[in-house]
């Protein structure tokens, strides 16, 4: 389905690449006492800032996210590098950041229904 606007694609797109990362997060939060897990992460801020910047479709829509792994800290003996406080911090965030893109796209949505009928 096409989209309704560049702005709605943006917002949709973000609010995918906010669920791989709470996904990501949520992993690595699960293996905080794994011997010698790593954490991961996912970028994508940057690519999803140029897209809309540009407001290119096409750039847009080959955004999926770069799962790099990473260390927290300094790893324990055991060799697990995550800290726990900061994949909890970054969760917490990202959570917000999903919540109020979801509730911009309903509040548009909702305005354009009023305008429609």
């Amino acid at each position: 389905m096409k989209p309704i606007d560049f702005n709605t694609e943006l917002l949709s797109k973000s609010l995918s690449l906010r669920l791989q990362k709470h996904a990501t997060l949520a992993g690595n939060i699960a293996n905080a006492d794994t011997p010698g897990y790593r954490p991961t992460k996912i970028a994508f801020e940057s690519e999803l800032q140029k897209a809309a910047q540009t407001k290119s479709s096409d750039r847009l829509n080959k955004i999926h996210g770069k799962i790099q792994t990473i260390d927290d800290g300094i790893p324990r003996p055991d060799g697990n590098s995550v800290s726990i406080d900061k994949q909890m911090a970054e969760m917490t965030e990202n959570t917000l950041v999903y919540n109020a893109t979801a509730e911009f796209i309903a509040r548009r949505m909702r305005m354009l229904k009023s305008v429609i009928g």
